[in-house]
């Protein structure tokens, strides 16, 4: 397959230039590629991964089909500089977007951009929430709402008109994707579709507003709570004493039993109502034919705390607010279950790779096309998460994050000058980060060594 150096630097400008020889007929052997993101979507949060309360028969049986991963992460877990980090394969300190509603810096280009360069025709449906456009960011279709807000009435922006659409937001967007793929699947061009979710993020009055009928399938005294759901916090950093993960939770009833569950309930309808909007999609496709040359990913901006520690919400370097489910599915992938630690920043490369587009050298993330493929690969053992917003008064962080343990370092603030709490979970023992082993001399070489990666993290990604 050919491939293509697309981003030069010229005279501190960027220019993606006419590709030498990209014609029709190089497109043949270019997968279309669906790329679903949902929000706030924990790992558990789906009944293919395991939990038998979740009512999402339209991914499950999706994912039955797919390669299944169960270590996939988020460098950081909030929504804008997670979206920006996918879209470009780069850690949100890197380019800018550390906070909700942030812009790219000026010279970075996303997956669209590369993508559209290379013959692609690029849409994208759903929520956005990064402060460029989707057409500035390389997006040929475009129906898209900002940030967060109310799932019926909302206001879009479609292909450039502003409406009040009063239908399921999510179901308007999915009605909108389809109608893209219905019109790309007629052209002589392979497709990139980017697909984003509201769904399961609340809506603006902070509840998740499911249907009745949808809430009344579920069982609320079958709902699970967390062991730690009455952790005392002793063992951990002063600032989650005032953190909005934890003052939230309480307007929600947590750390109360039966809240929790009522809680879980409503999370898990919301979910169930996202699992029937996606399935038009995976109905689209099969409809059109389009199985044998399209790849579907679906995964999630970031998880979420349902009472694990007390906490409400993400953005805190803990499990559940990091791990999120991805499968991918396409052709001749067989179905698998894979172990491999891979990243949100990993899906731009990915993507680009499928595309024959040589990657840019100032990624971070890795191409996971060799593990689609079945190849023997040495892959990472670990990875730094950044947790570098202050969203909800939370204190920046940056931790390692592997299968065996996860390493905390809370700063003082974000000169990152001066460390103020650290923590070492035994994530094999400990799965539920109750046990903080800072001190002991057993952890001792693997605080070590997890140190040294913080420290060449500095200095490769934040002193770039």
């Amino acid at each position: 397959m050919k491939k293509y150096k697309l981003l030069l630097f010229i005279g501190g400008l960027v220019f993606l230039p006419f590709l030498i020889g990209a014609k029709s007929g190089d497109y043949e052997n270019k997968p279309n590629i669906i790329f679903i993101y949902t929000d706030d979507l924990r790992y558990d949060g789906v009944g293919f991964n395991g939990n038998p309360q979740a009512l999402t028969p339209m991914l499950d049986r999706m994912a039955k089909k797919s390669l299944r991963f169960h270590q996939a992460n988020v460098v950081f877990s909030l929504c804008s500089p997670s979206r920006a980090s996918l879209l470009t394969g780069r850690y949100g300190s890197a380019i800018g977007v550390l906070e909700l509603g942030s812009d790219l810096n000026g010279n970075e280009l996303s997956i669209a951009q590369y993508l559209k360069e290379a013959g692609y025709h690029t849409g994208m449906s759903g929520k956005w929430h990064i402060g460029k456009t989707p057409v500035a960011a390389g997006f040929d279709f475009s129906v898209f709402f900002r940030s967060n807000g109310t799932y019926y009435g909302r206001t879009i922006n479609d292909e450039g008109n502003v409406l009040k659409v009063e239908k399921h937001c999510d179901l308007y967007c999915v009605e909108r994707s389809i109608d893209f793929i219905n019109d790309a699947a007629k052209k002589d061009e392979p497709f990139f579709l980017f697909h984003n979710t509201q769904l399961p993020h609340m809506n603006g009055e902070l509840i998740w507003d499911a249907r009745q009928e949808t809430k009344d399938r579920f069982n609320v005294a079958a709902m699970p709570v967390p062991e730690s759901h009455l952790d005392d916090l002793s063992n951990k950093p002063e600032y989650l004493r005032s953190v909005r993960n934890l003052s939230q939770a309480k307007v929600y009833g947590y750390p109360d039993k039966k809240a929790i569950q009522e809680h879980t309930r409503d999370y898990y309808a919301v979910i169930t109502e996202m699992d029937e909007y996606l399935g038009l999609i995976f109905k689209t496709i099969e409809d059109l034919g389009l199985k044998e040359k399209t790849y579907v990913f679906f995964m999630s901006d970031n998880g979420w705390m349902l009472g694990e520690h007390g906490f409400t919400s993400k953005v805190l370097p803990y499990r559940p607010s990091t791990k999120v489910p991805l499968f991918v599915m396409g052709p001749n992938l067989e179905p698998t279950d894979l172990d491999h630690l891979v990243l949100n920043i990993d899906m731009a490369p990915t993507l680009l790779d499928m595309a024959g587009i040589t990657l840019p050298d100032n990624l971070h993330g890795r191409s996971i096309w060799p593990l689609m493929n079945g190849d023997q690969v040495d892959w990472r053992k670990a990875f730094v998460y950044e947790g570098l917003g202050t969203y909800g008064g939370a204190l920046p962080n940056l931790s390692v994050i592997n299968q065996d343990f996860r390493y905390i370092e809370t700063f003082e603030n974000s000169r990152l000058e001066k460390v103020v709490f650290r923590e070492f979970y035994d994530q094999k023992t400990d799965p539920l980060e109750l046990i903080n082993l800072i001190g002991s001399e057993k952890v001792m070489s693997k605080v070590s060594e997890a140190q040294k990666l913080i420290s060449e993290h500095r200095k490769t990604v934040l002193q770039q």
